[in-house]
């Protein structure tokens, strides 16, 4: 792997950022320093964890939500904090094998500064001990040849099982007897569900809104841990920035704690590459909320993998990463000029589908589950009728048949498989999956009763369909619907507010949307007109519902990034 150039990494600082927000620049010139030392600390850790890996089992790790973080992340998360101080405590609650304790060490070796460091690493997997210890001790050595002085305990206790106290809670397991507060703490926690009854969630229930996954509790309690001016940084899924079953924890977490530096990643693939994961990571650094001081802003950077070749950066307003509806808070990350311009016309936006009186629903046949059902063509008798998948939807329209090899083009209508099946109606069909590096995460169609001649349909599980709830929805509100969800405007936003592939019903449930009289005279024009989705369905959504127009020309870096005319 190549070292970073001092070219690629320290950027031309645009915009002076305060002093709760490092700037691209002073982290960029962190890196480059740690590359220049040849990051001593991070290669000799990065060689324990390669090691440890020949000899153990991925599975197995799996399990235990063991993914190893990259020698170049760790510098990156590091170089986040701003560090004053000479004398500090720091925590690293899920150590491993002890790369961000390294990776925060090393960027104190290169320091012109001396420092008095305890640090505190939680490991439970006995198998991986020896190597941290390892770790640490070179950590400490290295650090006090250069005149620092490291004192590092292992604590071989479960991180949240043994810190109860900071949450007022009781338990039957052993418990530090005073709560301990750090100055930093940095962590790469580790990710799986968790069972509701388990004695993580028994401690942790005030952030539990479903199924809990505890990368989520390492967050909230290392916040807890934090002293008044302490600092975190963590590397976890982006999935508690709009996940259904982080609601609770969302609230709590936006209620207790100023988030001051978010990173985005661009590609999925190559932040744990060695572990063949997929899920979307960001890193968040975050610090306790101070009363009666607002944060001002937030500062977003964006690369395209975790070599952190290009970085680029957006400070924006601090309430800019939050969108509120229906009782519920996200987090949004735009990382672009144009975001922030997207953003502007989705608050003029008031309306939701419940608003509207409409509702989304997820395609009840699940194809594996049915298969006794499918059928590989269609007899045009009453025993069967149309199913419809993803790839039905074309452009704006819904469309079957479409011949398919490996996707069945009807399902049995009888009494055992009526449950899986829809009444004929207005629908507009959502694709739920779409890939990270596909051009356009929102594809929706328009399906018509006056085009079906059946009662009843199949409609797949990676579908959504929006309907009206005991009534129809008309021709122009189905076509309107359809043309907003397809225009860049839902698309950006969409983006900004989850970096899933994923589009659930919830998702777009809480999308904001014009008037139900808007939406009405899209689709009035949408018919009229027929436009391509692209820059032509996105002039006729800004003429027709009154958009300032400007937003066409911000918009047209999109189009040619996303290769179109």
């Amino acid at each position: 792997m190549s070292n970073l150039s001092t070219t690629e990494l320290i950027k031309e600082e645009k915009t002076k950022v305060s002093s709760q927000n490092q700037s691209l620049g002073d982290i960029s010139k962190e890196m480059v320093i740690s590359k220049t030392n040849n990051s001593i600390l991070m290669n000799y850790a990065e060689e324990l964890a390669k090691a440890f890996t020949q000899r153990s089992d991925l599975k197995e790790r799996k399990s235990r939500g063991q993914f190893f973080t990259q020698k170049e992340i760790g510098l990156f998360m590091a170089a986040l904090f701003d560090i004053n101080e000479s004398s500090f405590n720091v925590l690293d609650p899920g150590a491993g094998i002890g790369m961000l304790s390294a990776a925060f060490c090393e960027r104190l070796l290169n320091s012109q500064k001396t420092f008095s460091v305890s640090l505190d690493a939680y490991e439970t997997d006995q198998k991986l001990i020896p190597y941290l210890e390892k770790a640490l001790k070179k950590c400490k050595t290295t650090l006090e040849e250069k005149g620092h002085k490291l004192n590092y305990k292992i604590i071989e206790k479960d991180f949240i099982l043994n810190n109860p106290n900071h949450l007022n809670k009781k338990t039957l397991f052993g418990t530090e007897s005073q709560p301990i507060y750090y100055d930093y703490i940095i962590s790469n926690p580790p990710y799986y569900k968790l069972n509701k009854n388990s004695a993580y969630t028994q401690i942790m229930n005030e952030f539990v809104s479903g199924q809990p996954n505890i990368y989520s509790f390492f967050m909230a309690l290392s916040l807890e841990m934090l002293k008044n001016d302490g600092q975190m940084v963590f590397i976890t899924p982006r999935s508690f920035c709009s996940g259904l079953y982080f609601k609770r924890f969302r609230k709590w977490l936006i209620d207790h704690g100023d988030i001051c530096n978010i990173h985005v990643f661009e590609s999925r693939k190559d932040v744990f590459t060695k572990e063949n994961v997929l899920q979307e990571n960001v890193i968040i650094r975050l610090t306790p909320k101070k009363e009666g001081k607002e944060q001002e802003h937030a500062l977003i950077t964006k690369s395209r993998n975790s070599l952190f070749h290009d970085i680029t950066e957006l400070k924006i307003d601090y309430q800019d990463i939050f969108h509120r509806k229906n009782g519920d808070v996200f987090i949004k990350v735009p990382s672009s000029k144009v975001d922030i311009k997207v953003q502007s016309v989705i608050n003029s936006w008031r309306y939701t589908l419940k608003n509207l009186g409409l509702k989304v629903s997820t395609g009840p046949v699940v194809s594996f589950r049915a298969t006794k059902f499918l059928s590989p063509e269609f007899k045009d008798n009453k025993s069967m009728v149309p199913l419809l998948w993803m790839h039905n939807i074309k452009g704006m329209d819904a469309v079957w048949p479409i011949h398919n090899l490996k996707k069945e083009p009807a399902i049995k209508a009888n009494e055992e498989s009526k449950v899986l099946l829809v009444p004929t109606n207005n629908y507009v069909l959502v694709k739920r999956f779409s890939s990270k590096e596909q051009k356009k995460r929102v594809h929706a169609g328009v399906l018509l009763k006056s085009k079906m001649k059946f009662d009843r349909i199949g409609i797949e599980n990676h579908l959504n369909y929006i309907y009206k709830y005991g009534d129809l929805l008309s021709v122009e509100e189905t076509y309107g619907i359809a043309g907003v969800l397809n225009t860049s405007i839902i698309d950006i936003f969409f983006r900004m507010l989850n970096g899933s592939t994923q589009v659930n019903a919830v998702d777009i449930e809480n999308l904001p949307l014009p008037s139900l009289e808007g939406i009405q005279a899209l689709g009035r024009a949408i018919i009229k007109s027929k436009p391509a989705i692209g820059q032509e369905l996105d002039k006729l959504v800004v003429d027709t519902l009154k958009i300032e127009p400007q937003i066409l020309q911000d918009l047209k870096e999109v189009y040619k990034q996303n290769g179109k005319d």
